[in-house]
């Protein structure tokens, strides 16, 4: 099980680090006691796995942070990206990331939205419409894509 975890975590490392600058990304490391160390990554940055033990994180600025994996409790990347001029009509999800429902904002029409692992399992569809509160509360902690009016948007449900 914490192998498919990592090739996961992996899968969705890669994805934001070649998505755009690295700059625009930032690592949270939780270790078991519930200490956070935030690395925000510069375009020289990178994270990797030594041995399948360790996790390296090089930000680019210095010298690399190294975390015993039996230690680390949670690993969360996050992407930072601007606001362009038509946020007012792009589809949004508030809050994202997620505890137990989230809000839909700038639907257009009612429409059917469906719910997706990254693997492509349909974990849940349901009538989407302006404003409305959606529980998913049923689902497990992890990244989800949204496929809703002809747009598919990440969600992460903690």
């Amino acid at each position: 099980m914490r192998t498919k975890n990592i090739v996961l975590l992996l899968s969705l490392l890669a994805g934001f680090m070649l998505h755009g600058k690295a700059q625009n990304v930032t690592l949270v490391v939780t270790n078991l006691n519930g200490t956070e160390q935030s690395f925000p990554m510069t375009d020289e940055g990178r994270m990797y796995f030594e041995n399948g033990e360790r996790l390296v994180i090089d930000d680019g600025t210095g010298t690399p942070v190294t975390f015993e994996l039996s230690e680390v409790r949670k690993l969360v990347c996050t992407e930072i990206t601007s606001m362009d001029e038509n946020a007012e009509s792009s589809l949004q999800l508030i809050p994202n990331p997620i505890h137990n429902s989230f809000i839909i904002n700038h639907l257009k029409n009612t429409c059917l939205a469906r719910v997706y692992t990254l693997d492509g399992r349909l974990v849940k569809a349901f009538e989407a419409s302006e404003g409305m509160s959606v529980d998913i509360s049923e689902l497990a902690e992890g990244m989800y894509l949204l496929h809703i009016d002809g747009q598919t948007l990440k969600m992460m449900k903690l």
